[in-house]
């Protein structure tokens, strides 16, 4: 990825910018990833908060993960649009849903987690590393 990294949700209310790399980028294929998409997976990366500059007022709906870990998905309260979760496992870090980036050919995906609930009917290049 560049090092720079903007993007933005469907109407334009909610704006973002990194100024630094991802620490990781993923797929993952949890159940609440799925149901936040509505579809078999949500294509991710992670930066650090303190590099990040989010315009614009999301909402906030708070879940538990699977491993237990608090969680909130922040969404545009306008159009709807997933932006990004905030999990208490890595409280400095903040997820973005890779297709809201201005230039999404940016994102290319190193790891696939959660595997143990992927749909049949979501293939995923066979290539990248999986974990359960």
């Amino acid at each position: 990825m560049q090092e720079k990294l903007t993007g933005r949700c469907s109407c334009g209310a909610v704006s973002y910018e990194c100024t630094s790399e991802p620490k990781f980028t993923l797929m993952c294929q949890c159940r609440q990833c799925q149901r936040i998409t509505g579809t078999g997976h949500s294509a991710q990366f992670g930066v650090e908060s303190n590099t990040t500059k989010i315009v614009g007022c999301v909402q906030l709906y708070a879940l538990t993960s699977g491993d237990g870990n608090d969680v909130k998905s922040a969404f545009c309260g306008t159009c709807g649009n997933p932006l990004y979760k905030t999990t208490s496992m890595m409280p400095d870090m903040l997820f973005f849903h890779a297709a809201t980036l201005d230039d999404p050919s940016q994102y290319k995906p190193h790891m696939v987690v959660h595997t143990d609930t992927a749909q049949p009917w979501d293939h995923i290049d066979p290539s990248i590393q999986r974990q359960t």
